[in-house]
């Protein structure tokens, strides 16, 4: 007689879980970046309700996957420092332009910054008529030349995304894109070291 395992109690092979680490942060940001642009007003670019469908779809799928890493989450939110900050139709107070630029003629539709004690976090979401190639180029050109190296892979599951590092990893920016008809709507977002804010 075969016994029935209940799904909640296999074990998932450690290979399926870490490639799919990048996918869940991407589809994390993803995310976010709907739920920041269904806020904002209607002058905005409306994201398709397919490419919602898809990254709430990709969202719950990498959340299913990556479960075990759930009580780290919600300690890391429990020692959050109450220097959060975050605005609509533009860049909150303090927000580091000279490492993140807005792209030319890019509107910006929401943005983010938190100090802690080691590192903070800052990011974007902006909408501009381009195509997603040239997002790519421009923050590709930006963050290498302050010293950031691009790493391997232009997109994740077909979505235009890049990672950049520096500061032997301690910091990290990622450029996320979803292209609607000639309009490129953009979240780029970083880890940044104090330093970086002087």
């Amino acid at each position: 007689m075969t016994k029935f395992i209940p799904r909640s109690s296999r074990i998932v092979p450690l290979s399926r879980i870490v490639p799919l680490s990048r996918r869940c942060l991407w589809a994390a940001g993803a995310v976010s970046t709907i739920v920041l642009l269904t806020a904002c007003s209607s002058q905005s670019t409306p994201v398709s309700s397919a490419s919602a469908a898809s990254s709430a779809s990709s969202a719950s799928a990498s959340a299913a996957a990556t479960s075990p890493s759930a009580p780290i989450s919600a300690a890391a939110e429990s020692s959050a420092t109450p220097s959060a900050q975050s605005a609509v139709k533009k860049l909150v107070a303090g927000f580091p332009t000279t490492v993140l630029p807005l792209m030319p003629d890019a509107t910006i539709q929401a943005s983010s910054l938190e100090h802690n004690t080691d590192v903070s976090m800052a990011s974007m979401t902006a909408s501009v008529t381009a195509s997603s190639a040239d997002v790519l180029a421009y923050y590709t050109k930006s963050l290498t030349s302050q010293g950031f190296e691009a790493q391997p892979g232009d997109a994740v599951d077909g979505v235009p995304l890049k990672t950049f590092v520096r500061a032997q990893g301690q910091e990290i920016a990622t450029v996320s894109i979803v292209q609607s008809a000639s309009t490129a709507t953009f979240t780029i977002g970083a880890t940044l070291l104090p330093a970086s804010f002087r």
